[in-house]
């Protein structure tokens, strides 16, 4: 089978939508709607509804979660990282005392290790109920 111009742009717009948390069904529907367009008046998608970007922020502007992902992922990333090493750290320094790290005793690194990934945890559950909220508040119309 052969793609078309008119199936990238579709599995393009998909891609977005997905990311914006869109129920899969209304992504069809969509999807099947911008095609059937194109196919009925042979225009180029992109001088019909501009990019797949494009089109997806008119149909469902993106969250601030969205826009902030990278940060988000930066932060999870420190606090995943930054458990590791407190723990590693601690750890080492229960079974050799030389083991030093800015002067803190041993415990409070295997303490400090648990706030960072109890933030750690905290993020990606906050960032989980919120994507399944705005998924859930999507209604398609017949």
């Amino acid at each position: 089978m052969i793609r078309t111009e008119h199936d990238d742009y579709g599995a393009e717009l998909a891609e977005e939508l997905e990311l914006r948390d869109v129920p899969n069904e209304a992504i069809e529907r969509i999807v099947r709607e911008v095609r059937s367009h194109l196919a009925e008046s042979g225009e180029d998608p992109r001088d019909s509804f501009g990019s797949p970007q494009h089109y997806a922020d008119q149909l469902v502007p993106r969250s601030w979660t969205r826009r902030m992902l990278w940060p988000i992922v930066a932060v999870a990333g420190l606090l995943g990282a930054g458990a590791g090493f407190m723990f590693l750290s601690g750890a080492f320094g229960l079974i050799d005392p030389s083991v030093q790290l800015w002067g803190l005793a041993p415990g409070v690194r295997v303490a400090i290790s648990g706030v960072f990934l109890a933030g750690f945890v905290g993020l990606v559950a906050w960032m989980a109920v919120g994507s399944r909220r705005r998924a859930a508040s999507w209604r398609v119309r017949s």
